[in-house]
């Protein structure tokens, strides 16, 4: 079948704006998340169409269950139209769901504070490159050995609580050693954020 020039969708509305940062945020989201976006289905059908998201089967209890997540091009237009950077790198749907259970559970006005694990990881290592602009290499050496050693490790989230309290937000499945739970432990603590972690 040839492929259609002229793409379904042309203008992006606030709703697409609000589903594209939930997916940039999250990695994985379910119909009802883009519906409580304001997507309807046939919108989602369009988006899937010009290629900016993908419909992903996974499986829980062995049952087969659908979710959606964006494209490298869907990421591409979040950037050009909302300037969103830093995406979260998508990993199992079923740990990206439970990512996206806690930021749907927030307030509009609180999602807009979420940071990613690769945003996290980039102020983070600016911090390390201000102490040493001010003369601290003992420390920024100190940092940047136990993130190479993996010693300290970024939450896949934090946001802004409505007390204004930073929290950082982790997603544990069966797959995290001792040390890896440890490393994320002690980036929290040494960032000083609430630490709220669930189980998958």
């Amino acid at each position: 079948m040839a492929r259609r020039s002229k793409p379904y969708i042309t203008q992006f509305f606030n709703r697409d704006r609000l589903a594209f940062t939930a997916m940039f945020k999250t990695g994985h989201v379910s119909l009802e998340h883009l519906r409580s976006c304001g997507l309807v289905d046939s919108r989602i059908k369009n988006l899937i169409r010009d290629g900016h998201m993908e419909k992903v089967a996974y499986k829980k209890n062995g049952k087969t269950k659908e979710c959606y997540k964006l494209t490298k091009s869907g990421r591409e237009t979040a950037a050009r139209l909302w300037g969103l950077s830093c995406a979260y790198h998508a990993q199992s749907p079923i740990h990206d769901l439970a990512i996206a259970e806690k930021y749907f559970s927030l307030p509009q006005e609180l999602r807009e504070s979420w940071k990613t694990e690769t945003q996290i990881r980039h102020e983070f290592e600016e911090q390390i490159s201000n102490m040493r602009k001010e003369g601290n290499e003992a420390e920024a050496k100190l940092y940047e050995d136990m993130l190479n050693k993996k010693l300290i490790s970024m939450p896949d989230g934090i946001y802004t609580d409505s007390t204004g309290t930073e929290v950082a937000y982790e997603v544990l499945t069966n797959s995290y050693g001792i040390e890896e739970l440890r490393s994320k432990e002690t980036y929290v603590s040494i960032a000083g954020y609430r630490y709220e972690t669930i189980r998958v």
